[in-house]
């Protein structure tokens, strides 16, 4: 008997390792496991916790401050608008919450969609981009981002080759990446581990006044960032230092996106852009760059816009303590800004292009 057990414990361990190894590998058993309840979701308190497990920015309620409810519907909806959506993970609500007759949502990198505008209403588009993507949505990617994987009037048929099939020895250099991620995602984030997770981040933000790399924590230790959003030398911050052609060059392809759509048969195109989480909580964390104001009042222009940075600066408690997305508050004050664009345009004679 003495010699079973020894033989047992290996045989438990090495299917416990095939089972973790399995999940690992594949994307689809371990959206069933976490479906289940049987691992966590390392989002649950905030991607920036997760990101710095500092337990002061470890949003307990953050489902209750994310979602919106029923009573968030319109409780009109104007049938000779139609409205269509791109965004990202900013603008995640289910198109029920728009006061179009039927509306449409391309959540931007994700999905595309192939439609057929209806000539008897009006079609809006409104695109929504998050500050820190400007520069790179909308410079050399534009077309491919906002009109080749936009709404489209027929689906274009993919010529691409077939992906080869993928032989046995490339199969952990192909899924290497994503394997160390679920892993992680699978073992690290239940609660006990959090607990040392905080106590180690608590002990370097206390001793050294260091995060983990990926956050930053404001002066005043009230606000955290995404690293990318707060450094001055990240060409995604709102203080990394802009010339006028990177504005001119914005502008360009924001009239070019206008103009593709407008000869597709929308009536009108709408930019939203969003500021970033350090715009609005930490001014004076660096010299902000200017970028939004000045691509709202180029010149050259022809995109109409939804101005919401002067509505959003009073107003850092939209954004969520331990994550960088808005809340539900700031998810409300997207719905009444674009629901309000949509009554505008239900008092508008029907007209094509």
């Amino acid at each position: 008997m003495g010699r079973v057990w020894p033989l047992l414990l290996r045989y438990v361990f090495l299917a416990t390792s095939a089972m973790i190894l399995t999940v690992g590998v594949s994307k689809n058993i371990q959206r069933r496991i976490y479906s289940a309840g049987i691992i966590p979701d390392q989002y649950r308190y905030g991607d920036l916790y997760n990101t710095s497990c500092l337990k002061d920015f470890k949003e307990v309620d953050f489902n209750i401050n994310s979602e919106l409810s029923p009573s968030d519907k319109p409780q009109t909806r104007f049938k000779n608008v139609d409205l269509y959506t791109i965004g990202d993970s900013f603008t995640p609500m289910d198109t029920s919450f728009y006061a179009g007759d039927k509306n449409y949502h391309i959540w931007l990198g994700v999905n595309q969609e192939s439609v057929t505008l209806d000539p008897t209403k009006n079609s809006i588009l409104v695109i929504e981009i998050i500050e820190r993507t400007i520069q790179e949505r909308l410079k050399k990617d534009f077309k491919a981002l906002y009109i080749d994987r936009g709404f489209s009037v027929a689906k274009k048929p993919d010529n691409r080759p077939p992906h080869p099939p993928h032989s046995g020895a490339h199969i952990f250099e192909k899924f290497g990446e994503q394997i160390n991620q679920r892993l992680e995602f699978m073992l690290f984030n239940f609660d006990p581990i959090l607990i040392l997770k905080e106590l180690k981040s608590q002990i370097m933000l206390s001793w050294f006044h260091r995060t983990h790399p990926g956050a930053i924590i404001s002066k005043d230790e009230q606000f955290l960032f995404y690293q990318i959003e707060a450094d001055p030398q990240s060409p995604l911050s709102a203080f990394y230092s802009l010339t006028p052609t990177d504005i001119d060059s914005v502008v360009t392809n924001m009239n070019s996106i206008r103009e593709h759509y407008l000869k597709m048969g929308f009536n009108e195109v709408y930019f939203c852009l969003i500021p970033n989480k350090t715009t609005i909580c930490a001014p004076s964390l660096a010299k902000y760059n200017g970028q939004i104001p000045a691509i709202e009042s180029h010149p050259n222009l022809q995109a109409p816009t939804l101005s919401v940075i002067q509505s959003i600066k009073p107003n850092p408690s939209w954004f969520h303590k331990g994550d960088g997305h808005w809340n539900v508050h700031g998810k409300r004050f997207w719905l009444r800004t674009v629901n309000g664009l949509v009554e505008k345009w239900s008092k508008k004679n029907t007209h094509n292009h």
